[in-house]
């Protein structure tokens, strides 16, 4: 039975109390071109189906990019120096506050998960613990971290 991602981000958006949840994937893993958010839960409108981004372009774009987690407190007009227009997830959802990890699949990340809030309700200030452990088990095909270059125990 295939992962039924819609189920599991709108469990995951009312496990962490947010009003965004969404996953963006690459068109092409190897190249990882043509981001889009293909998976939400809690969207206000449609207009995350017309997001395309290139690596390194837009939330999703750079944390694939890094391979790091993004987190944003409180957005306001003086968060981004530069316009907000560069962070198109943000001004179509109204997202105020985020978390966006990136999601690994074969020792590169290949996804981006992405909570938010529209209210300017901070997010928990464990929530990167919080997302850690929610992602310890995995994300469908997905797991939460670089299994291959995260540090391991030594075996004597």
């Amino acid at each position: 039975m295939p992962f039924d991602f819609q189920y599991h981000l709108n469990q995951l958006r009312t496990e962490m109390k947010v009003d965004f949840a969404g996953i963006a994937m690459p068109a092409d893993l190897i190249m990882q071109n043509d981001i889009r958010w293909l998976h939400v839960s809690g969207a206000d409108n449609e207009r995350y189906q017309r997001i395309h981004l290139q690596k390194g372009k837009g939330i999703a774009g750079i944390v694939m990019k890094s391979g790091r987690n993004w987190l944003e407190r409180e957005i306001n007009n003086q968060t981004f120096t530069e316009d907000l227009f560069n962070y198109p997830i943000i001004r179509s959802e109204k997202l105020t506050s985020f978390l966006a990890v990136p999601l690994w699949k074969y020792n590169r990340v290949a996804g981006v998960l992405l909570i938010g809030n529209r209210t300017h309700r901070h997010l928990a200030e464990q929530i990167e613990d919080d997302m850690e452990h929610y992602l310890a088990e995995g994300f469908g095909p997905f797991y939460g971290k670089d299994v291959f270059n995260s540090e391991q125990p030594v075996l004597k």
